[in-house]
């Protein structure tokens, strides 16, 4: 974890990437819908649920790298972030 931070998900935020800004996580991000990719991130354990999946290559998935800004965690999350 770059960030070496731990955060509770709040159901007021939309998605990992709205959650991580709204507790000083900085998170690269361009289009906030899924598609441009620039937000992945490695997920190092949990599931989260993605709503759109266009921002990540077949190496992206295999990787096991998410789209903060689409993805809401199911479990709780660790992220490389």
């Amino acid at each position: 974890m770059k960030s070496n931070k731990t955060v509770e998900w709040d159901a007021r935020f939309a998605s990992i990437l709205e959650c991580a800004e709204g507790n000083g996580i900085q998170i690269d991000n361009v289009c906030r819908v899924g598609i441009c990719g620039t937000c992945k991130v490695k997920l190092l354990s949990g599931e989260v649920q993605m709503e759109t999946q266009d921002g990540l290559q077949d190496e992206d998935r295999a990787q096991n790298m998410i789209l903060t800004c689409v993805a809401v965690p199911k479990t709780d999350v660790s992220i490389d972030a």
